[in-house]
């Protein structure tokens, strides 16, 4: 049998995904993943968690990538460390690059004649706070840490894919590919879809699958993925500012488009 684990949706978390490729790699029954992705990106942070953990586990067995309608930024970050990439010529992928996002209300705040006071420990403990104009000093700053995480996503993408840096570099600029492109580009091995990714599966094993044979392929259920989905839309709150209700902190996330 083949497992297939579906990464979908914005990347928020890592867990479910790397629990499931945990325990479909010591299921016995099972000769090989694929990890169906189906994400325009996410947080950095679970996308190098994910992208870790399927270089470490495809030395177990073996794990292929298989891009759906869209598999870009955190998306794509998650697939490179897989054994193989397969993916549609329409499949929407690339978007290399970082992005962060800070809103400013101090025009907002004034004309409502609102005042944020804020008592801090460092000058950078309120980098990107929305009631006031941002200074030299946390630009300077947040634009260094988003080229640092721009620079760790090139590296896994030469590491992963055995590119030139300077050939990685001529497209790692946040443009869209395609996947027809993603080929050409060798960012992707081959066109195909989920039953495509699985005979690759035995092709790696060095035991392939005759014409006429298909892979037994089946899905990994999240019993709770309804009821989380119901909640986060729930939830609704942007990805680049979070908001405790306790200690109403700012958290800057850097996402991933």
């Amino acid at each position: 049998q083949i497992a297939v684990i579906e990464l979908s949706g914005v990347i928020e978390s890592s867990k479910d995904v790397i629990d499931h490729l945990y325990k479909q790699i010591k299921n016995p029954r099972v000769r090989g993943i694929v990890l169906r992705i189906e994400s325009p990106g996410g947080a950095v942070g679970p996308s190098q968690e994910i992208n870790e953990a399927v270089s470490r586990l495809k030395e177990i067995k073996p794990i292929v990538a298989s891009m759906g309608s869209v598999a870009a930024s955190g998306g794509l970050y998650a697939a490179l460390g897989a054994s193989k990439i397969f993916a549609q010529p329409g499949t929407l992928t690339g978007s290399i690059g970082v992005i962060l996002q800070v809103p400013n209300l101090r025009r907002v705040t004034e004309k409502l004649g609102v005042e944020m006071l804020t008592i801090k420990s460092g000058k950078f403990k309120d980098a990107g706070n929305a009631f006031r104009e941002m200074t030299e000093d946390e630009r300077a700053f947040l634009q260094s840490t988003v080229d640092e995480v721009n620079a760790e996503f090139v590296n896994a993408i030469v590491t992963g894919r055995g590119l030139d840096r300077s050939e990685v570099e001529k497209f790692a600029d946040g443009r869209v590919l395609l996947g027809s492109n993603a080929v050409t580009l060798k960012l992707v091995d081959k066109i195909g879809g989920v039953y495509e990714a699985a005979r690759e599966v035995f092709e790696i094993l060095e035991k392939p699958l005759g014409p006429k044979e298909q892979p037994e392929i089946f899905y990994v259920e999240d019993k709770f993925a309804r009821f989380r989905k119901f909640v986060e839309g729930l939830l609704d709150l942007p990805l680049s500012l979070r908001e405790s209700v306790q200690g109403r902190q700012v958290e800057l996330r850097y996402i991933m488009y």
